[in-house]
């Protein structure tokens, strides 16, 4: 690892370009290595997470892992999403998020939420808060999350609560000389279901039905990845293919589902090619070439009438849709003036529809079903589905977009304690107007105990596919005269390391202009463009600690206030809605002896406000406890218990009967591990 560190920060010293390349571009797909930097020394808020302790806290997934970072929590909706909350950010009548680039060994893994992703497969996760546009395009909006898979051989397995069971291997080899070939699968099933006595069962109690089943929110998962690399001095081919599908939860609108087969299933195609000249000792040409898939399919059964009242069936509908993006990536590495790292490059995207299909007995939008003049409403007169496409299909513009972005970034080092850093990014994307993103940034340091780090940033984020031409179908609406969103932001920020001992704190000021939320107009939600401000600021505070016994202690806090205001739906203005303004996490591992290591977690979350009547979901202190134990060099079991006091627990659940969705209590997990 010291070599490596050696390697990148004099890389250009050394006389033999073909090793100098080979070298730099071990690093090249990683963030924090963009330039001779480490992340302590870039303008922006980073937090890095090490799989060695997460595993020790029982932290199995990244949705869990995420959780764990100063500024960010992660949460369900009763209509089937989860939700990652980035410095309070939440807009609670926008269903889609879309906001947050995802990236695994560098590759683009579309904007999806990868909560089931193993940590066993990880060596780190880098998450970078704070928008980063001007570096990874619009999606790049609120944060980064970088993973990075492990490269030692490995396989693990394991099981826990709900019937769960996990099982992933990890292969890296060394073909020759020239070529080193990845591979990694993982598999992740469980059958969760939670108690949901505060669930609305139907809209058609009124009517006198009955339930079927059990008061249960249905939340099993099951989740696949494969995926592989091959990769030589200046060439990578990376490929992989990723599938969730879960459960409905409460159900789509926030109502149990009538039937058991309810499910909403993700699928994901990555493929890329990147390629690396070494023009001269000044400069590199990196060049990737890929394509993203997103297939997204939805079955679900809103509400049921007994046939035998009216002669009326269960209305169901289902979704079918695919979008593609393909993209080519020109960048250029200069460093011929001394003191000066520029990256200077190009971005184009092309953006398809390859599917649009939407399936239901009952439509009111295409008055499809048995007209009711008493509600002026259509209802389900056959249980066959009916498809419908194009567009009446779930999205209703099929054209295709593009997309050019221009990106151009400055470091320059005064002298060794002090550094400025300029990002400009220029978006093209067809049908709105051009937009400008930035980020002008300064670290300082003269002793390399305390750092100082300062930046001012501007992003915009143009309206995606489903906020501007989402059909309406199921009571969410496009609004194509959407515009783009705006995030302004400054930061201030302190790194104090010495020995052992490490303590990060950010102090940050945000404002969303033009943000892109929902109304209701009539009973259908619209998205739109808010004339109001939302203003968003907080502290973040990070703190670490080893000790001489080898026990290590972590410690994060954050205090985020985002000021939601939404005037045309009810003239709402609520102090961060839907997550805890203050939040803590407190893990300690202690190692007993050479092969037996216990530790705790403690997690602190703050009320949460909601949106009606029941103005706040209480406050909650979870304890979880762990083990791990070395058979062998190679080999490790985990035992871990969560919440172990089996405290209650709610998130907000809109439509819900006192807007308060029970968690799961106290669960547990056992996992083997063989490294080889």
């Amino acid at each position: 690892m010291y070599l490596k560190k050696l390697i990148l920060f004099f890389s250009f010293t050394i006389s033999s370009f073909s090793q100098e390349l080979g070298n730099l571009l071990d690093n090249l797909n990683n963030y924090t290595d963009k330039t001779n930097l480490n992340i302590d020394y870039k303008p922006t808020a980073m937090t890095v997470l090490y799989a060695s302790d997460l595993e020790s806290f029982g932290i199995n997934t990244l949705g869990e892992a995420l959780d764990f970072v100063a500024g960010i929590q992660t949460f369900k909706t009763t209509s089937v999403t989860s939700v990652v909350s980035v410095r309070g950010y939440t807009q609670p009548l926008n269903v889609f998020h879309e906001k947050i680039k995802y990236r695994i060994n560098g590759v683009s893994a579309s904007s999806n939420y990868f909560e089931n992703f193993p940590i066993n497969l990880i060596e780190r996760v880098e998450i970078s808060k704070g928008n980063a546009s001007t570096i990874y395009d619009q999606s790049g909006f609120v944060a980064v999350v970088d993973i990075i898979t492990k490269d030692k051989n490995s396989i693990y397995f394991g099981t826990g609560s709900f019937d769960s069971r996990n099982f992933s291997l990890l292969l890296n080899e060394k073909l020759n000389d020239k070529w080193n070939l990845k591979f990694a699968t993982s598999y992740l099933k469980n059958n969760k279901k939670v108690d949901a006595p505060s669930g609305i069962l139907t809209n058609s109690e009124t009517f006198g039905t009955t339930f079927n089943r059990k008061r249960e929110s249905l939340e099993g998962v099951e989740d696949f990845l494969i995926g592989g690399s091959l990769q030589s001095e200046n060439l990578k081919i990376s490929s992989k293919y990723i599938k969730n599908e879960k459960q409905n939860n409460y159900g789509f609108t926030g109502m149990l589902d009538w039937s058991d087969d309810g499910y909403t299933n993700y699928e994901i195609f990555s493929n890329e090619i990147a390629y690396n000249t070494f023009i001269n000792s000044n400069n590199i040409l990196e060049t990737k070439l890929g394509s993203v898939e997103s297939n997204y399919k939805m079955n679900t059964y809103l509400y049921k009438f007994e046939p035998n009242n009216f002669g009326i069936y269960d209305p169901h509908f289902k979704v079918d849709y695919t979008q593609r993006e393909s993209y080519l990536s020109i960048l250029i590495k200069n460093s011929t003036f001394s003191n000066h790292k520029i990256e200077y490059g190009i971005l184009g995207t092309y953006t398809q529809i390859p599917k649009n299909k939407y399936y239901a007995n009952v439509d009111n939008l295409t008055k499809f079903g048995a007209y009711n003049p008493f509600y002026n409403a259509y209802f389900p007169s056959q249980k066959e589905l009916k498809e419908f496409s194009g567009k009446d299909g779930f999205i209703s513009d099929e054209s295709s977009k593009t997309n050019l972005s221009y990106f151009f970034s400055d470091s320059y080092s005064v002298n060794e304690n002090l550094t400025f850093l300029t990002n400009i990014g220029v978006d093209n994307y067809q049908g709105y107007k051009e937009l400008l993103n930035f980020r002008l940034g300064s670290v300082y340091s003269s002793d390399d105990i305390n750092i100082y780090k300062f930046s001012i940033s501007e992003a915009n984020r143009n309206p995606s596919l489903i906020e501007s031409s989402i059909v309406g179908h199921m009571m969410i609406s496009e609004n194509e005269d959407l515009e783009a969103e705006k995030l302004q932001s400054v930061e201030l920020m302190y790194i104090y390391q010495q020995n052992s001992e490490r303590l990060k704190l950010n102090l940050y000021y945000q404002k969303y202009k033009n943000s892109i939320d929902g109304r209701i107009n009539g009973d259908i939600l619209q998205y739109y463009n808010k004339n109001e401000d939302d203003d968003n600021y907080g502290i973040e505070l990070e703190y670490s600690k080893s000790f001489e016994n080898r026990s290590k202690l972590l410690f994060n806090s954050s205090y985020n206030i985002f000021e939601y205001k939404n005037k045309e739906n009810f003239n709402l203005n609520i102090n961060t809605p839907m997550v805890s303004k203050i939040t803590g996490n407190i893990g300690y591992i202690y190692p007993v002896n050479s092969k037996l290591s216990i530790s705790s977690y403690t997690k602190y979350y703050g009320k949460r406000n909601v949106l009606g009547d029941n103005k706040s979901v209480p406050e909650v202190l979870l304890f979880d406890v762990g083990a791990s134990y070395s058979i062998s060099k190679d080999t490790k079991i985990f035992l871990n218990i969560k919440n172990i006091f089996d405290t209650k627990q709610y998130y907000w659940g809109y439509n819900t009967n006192d807007e308060r969705m029970l968690r799961e209590g106290r669960t547990w997990s056992a996992n083997f591990r063989y490294d080889f």
